[in-house]
């Protein structure tokens, strides 16, 4: 099991911030790190402020308190005075895919999260593998609205049919679409497995032409953790001990967390043929409990 300090899904946010004049921009390390690296950018070139956190540890970057998941006000002026930006990063390395990656019913449930604060639109950033590119592509940037976001923003697809996608990403698509959230994925060519800072900026363009907002593109700045090292080594170290109870708890979390779908499909068809209301609340507070306890 790795990544201790952000498996508890303990989100500290007060979600009154986020409204109907709100963007919410997101980035993980998927390939190429493309995500994490033009939202770190951000964090470090821009006017931000930290609104809500993600994750068992804490520090302080330039005055202003972070976690591994850390929200952001984007502090910037735009054609609309009513816009407002929140920026959700991982600071520090997460995978999504792979060993270490964090399991998939934490993506799931962070993807339904974040939709669920009912923000104007949502756009994702990360990486498609550079061998599956199609050499007589024009571009390294390719795009996938919802249907939703294309209706509103008149943004249309480019990504191919025979490609797929993994991670946080495809939960954010396919919830945005199956439950009509404008959600668009900004994905840039890169490297599989190393941080490439070349897709990242193509990808930061994209993302200032699509905002219409200065983001600061001619060079891309990395977030140097290196003052975090001594704080992830005793993580490491202690990994077989201290936190050797997670292990058995991530595996627990994926049973529970299906069992909780299952449960919810099955009371979803009930509950199209009962005409017992007070039946159909108590199936739904049990569904809400099951789910309130990974929180």
């Amino acid at each position: 099991m790795k990544n201790q300090w952000l498996f508890l899904n303990n989100l500290t946010l007060d979600t009154n911030i986020i409204d109907s004049n709100t963007t919410i921009i997101l980035g993980f390390s998927g390939y190429g790190s493309v995500g994490t690296a033009v939202l770190n950018h951000l964090v470090e070139e821009l006017d931000v402020n930290s609104i809500g956190f993600w994750g068992t540890m804490s520090w302080f970057h330039k005055g202003i308190l972070e976690t591994p998941i850390t929200i952001y006000n984007l502090n910037i002026d735009s054609k609309n005075e009513k816009e407002k930006y929140v920026i959700i990063t991982s600071r520090l390395p997460i995978p999504v895919v792979g060993y270490e990656a964090l399991p998939d019913a934490f993506w799931k449930w962070l993807s339904t999260e974040i939709l669920s604060w009912g923000a104007k639109r949502y756009i994702v950033i990360g990486g498609l593998r550079e061998e599956v590119r199609n050499a007589s592509d024009d571009s390294w940037v390719t795009l996938i609205p919802t249907q939703e976001y294309t209706n509103l923003f008149e943004t249309k697809r480019t990504f191919r049919d025979d490609l797929s996608i993994r991670g946080p990403i495809s939960f954010l698509l396919t919830e945005g679409t199956a439950f009509q959230y404008p959600v668009l994925a900004i994905l840039s060519y890169c490297n599989t497995y190393d941080v490439d800072l070349d897709a990242a900026s193509l990808a930061l363009k994209e993302l200032e032409k699509h905002l219409e907002l200065d983001l600061k593109s001619k060079k891309l700045t990395e977030f140097d953790t290196s003052f975090l090292e001594d704080q992830l080594e005793l993580f490491d170290n202690d990994e077989d001990s201290e936190f050797d109870e997670f292990d058995e708890y991530e595996e627990e979390y994926d049973e529970e967390f299906e069992k909780y779908e299952n449960q919810n499909r099955t009371n979803s068809f009930r509950k199209s043929f009962s005409f017992n209301s007070d039946s159909d609340e108590k199936h739904y507070k049990n569904n809400k409990e099951d789910l309130d306890k990974y929180k």
